[in-house]
């Protein structure tokens, strides 16, 4: 009988004994022979054999009326911006009462297809709604679009920028941000690993919220690494972007990290009017030049920073040294987490959150058959860690770590002494497609697009983008603002802020 992809009443041989043993590198111990450890292994595995057997518990889709839809049809989505139009419609009334809303497709809406950016033969259809989606649903809003997860995608199409096509829209919430600049779709999510929220939003010129690390919920997401990974709400106002955290905050008990953070939730929409006089605001020195800014950022950024100047607040330079070394950091935490999640068939160790064992069951189908490969750096990360393991023994994971720790302790001094730290959100304008894809992968392209965003996803602080006006190109700067940990409405008082000064127009 095959359950979960698991023939639940089979027995291992002599043979799958001794290359389990010789994979996991056990000494031979003559006091202990192959049959004998055979023979308590067996007896080991009726465990499981009584696991499945046992009645699992499924949550219970809240709307059972859904359509899953179709891909688009040539002429309607010019930027590529979607990869299936669906309607899931929710509450008849709520805060988001017919807000239409596109989902990164990474995220699971139960009964839509979810690619994240790739056709696999064997396909995933999620039974059950990520929990930001079953929150968007009970609000009143209709999710009409799962959306493009990578800028260039063989599969799918590469996602153009729609302030020029000839350039990048960020990634690799990508869809998401060019849906919502271009009228698709009211209001997007996206998630967010090292600031794919925050940089295809300040590309296409819109809002998008990193909040802090475990607010909103991740289950249904499909997952890089628990302690990095973030969903996030992207918009064209600040206004909606605070309205929709407000519905996706708060504790779920599926939650493989909101166990971790306190059971709260704010009423950020609240902040529109309170203004920024006398709130502290600090310039962090290091994501300026020493990350690699272009003349065009610098000029946008320092436009933006006289701006919440002249509305009162005191904003003045700070340090944080090891901010220049933040992208460095994450990718060895990111080297580490992620093979982690590819060994655990997409779910992570070490939480208490729920798994969806259908997705987990095709994920590891995928991953027997050769049909997925790591989402990112694929070619890359997984013989970095090999490397690191057999030569290193592993030591610069602990290394990154504890370096991820100061960095910490280094934003949260400073957020002692401000109330705010800003930096652009992106240290240049977007590449231009035909540029980037012909010249491939540079680790220093990669460090520097991800210098100012990488930091707030090691710490955990919120951290919201806003545009700041035009930069190189003429296409859209955005302004990066951190707040201290569950402090999202003061990060939303400053962007209302610059919204109603006219920030957005530069």
């Amino acid at each position: 009988m095959i359950e979960n992809g698991v023939e639940a009443g089979a027995s291992p041989s002599a043979e799958q004994v001794a290359r389990y043993r010789a994979r996991r590198g056990f000494p031979a111990n003559p006091a202990r022979d192959s049959d004998g450890l055979r023979a308590d292994l067996v007896e080991f595995l009726s465990v499981f054999r009584r696991l499945n057997q046992l009645e699992q518990p499924r949550p219970q889709l809240r709307y059972a009326d859904r359509d899953a839809g179709r891909a688009p049809r040539p002429g309607e989505d010019p930027y590529n911006a979607i990869i299936r139009w669906c309607n899931v419609a929710g509450a008849a009334q709520g805060p988001l009462g017919g807000l239409r809303v596109g989902v990164k497709d990474n995220i699971a809406v139960a009964g839509v297809p979810m690619t994240e950016g790739v056709r696999y033969p064997t396909e995933i259809i999620p039974r059950e709604d990520a929990v930001v989606v079953e929150r968007l649903l009970d609000a009143g809003a209709v999710i009409t679009a799962k959306t493009s997860v990578s800028l260039a995608d063989a599969d799918f199409g590469v996602t153009r920028n729609p302030h020029d096509p000839r350039f990048a829209p960020g990634a690799s919430s990508s869809g998401s941000a060019v849906a919502v600049a271009t009228g698709l779709v009211d209001a997007a999510i996206g998630s967010d690993q090292g600031g794919s929220v925050r940089n295809p939003a300040a590309y296409c010129g819109i809002v998008g919220m990193k909040p802090t690390h475990g607010l909103v919920p991740s289950y249904g997401l499909a997952y890089w690494d628990h302690t990095l990974d973030h969903i996030g709400p992207m918009t064209k106002t600040v206004a909606t972007n605070a309205a929709l955290l407000e519905v996706m905050a708060g504790a779920d008990w599926r939650d493989p990290q909101s166990r971790w953070a306190p059971r709260v939730t704010g009423k950020y929409a609240g902040a529109l009017g309170e203004g920024i006089a006398g709130l502290r605001i600090g310039i962090v020195e290091e994501s300026l030049v020493p990350a690699g800014c272009t003349a065009a950022t610098l000029a946008a950024f320092d436009r933006a920073s006289e701006r919440l100047r002249d509305q009162g607040a005191k904003v003045e330079p700070v340090s944080i040294p090891l901010w220049a070394d933040a992208a460095a950091i994450w990718l060895a935490v990111l080297t580490f987490g992620l093979v982690a999640m590819a060994d655990s068939n997409g779910q992570g160790y070490g939480h208490l959150g729920r798994i969806d064992v259908d997705r987990l069951a095709t994920v590891a189908a995928q991953y027997r058959s050769g049909q997925r490969d790591l989402p990112w750096l694929a070619s890359i990360l997984p013989l970095a860690y090999e490397y690191l393991q057999e030569t290193r023994l592993g030591v610069d994971f602990g290394i990154a770590q504890n370096l991820r720790l100061e960095l910490r302790r280094q934003v949260g001094r400073c957020l002692d002494q401000q109330d705010l730290l800003i930096t652009p959100t992106a240290t240049s304008g977007p590449p231009r497609l035909d540029v980037r894809q012909s010249e491939g992968f540079r680790l220093a392209d990669y460090t520097r697009a991800m210098a100012n965003t990488t930091p707030a996803n090691l710490t955990g602080h919120p951290a919201l983008t806003v545009p700041s006006g035009a930069g190189d190109n003429g296409l859209p700067t955005g302004l990066q603002i951190m707040g201290r940990e569950f402090d999202e409405r003061t990060v939303y008082r400053a962007g209302f802020s610059m919204e109603a000064d006219g920030g957005f127009a530069g």
